[in-house]
């Protein structure tokens, strides 16, 4: 999930080397408003800041993981748990992108774990954002949540995440196992 979350905001936020200024902070690298050094900590950028890629890398891997505690803290490690990697990386995206999950409707469609729910509301929650920016940043925003959405009706829940293999059914399996590996021995 780390992988094609670092994949996707990659794609979208771009790389700059050099700060510039974004809605509400100096940003850099792969839009971030922070620089990480090599031993962890971390500062906000600054209007003259510089970066590497492989700095901006190494803020994406430190990054990642903080949004995804954001979005368990606001809709439960239960539901979070539930959703596949494919959908989360989704999720992570968007997050990323708006500062946390914003949406109190995403949040109840995260919950009930249902993919194209929370693809749907993912788009239809976010139509009007944006009035102010121009055109082509609005359109590229669109694009952006339409991939997203995607990514997360695409996602294949597995086994455990879609609730097959509970408690009771893995007891289940288990005495199967059991019982053929004895009749196989006697």
């Amino acid at each position: 999930m780390i992988q094609e979350s670092v994949d996707i905001l990659k794609k979208f936020e771009g790389f700059s080397s050099n700060a510039y200024w974004d809605v509400n902070a100096y940003r850099i690298g792969y839009g971030s408003d922070t620089i990480t050094n090599s031993n962890g900590t971390y500062r906000k950028v600054k209007s003259n800041d510089t970066i590497t890629r492989s700095q901006a890398d190494l803020d994406l891997a430190r990054r990642i993981p903080e949004f995804e505690r954001v979005i368990i803290r606001q809709v439960g490690s239960e539901a979070w748990n539930k959703l596949p990697d494919q959908a989360k990386a989704g999720l992570i995206s968007f997050a990323y992108n708006y500062g946390s999950i914003a949406k109190q409707s995403l949040r109840d469609a995260i919950k009930t774990g249902n993919l194209n729910l929370i693809a749907d509301t993912l788009v239809q929650s976010t139509l009007n954002d944006n009035q102010r920016l121009s055109a082509s940043t609005r359109n590229a925003l669109k694009e952006r949540r339409q991939y997203e959405a995607e990514l997360i009706k695409s996602a294949s829940p597995g086994i455990l995440q879609a609730g097959f293999f509970n408690k009771q059914t893995a007891g289940l399996l288990l005495l199967a196992v059991a019982f053929t590996i004895f009749t196989q021995k006697s």
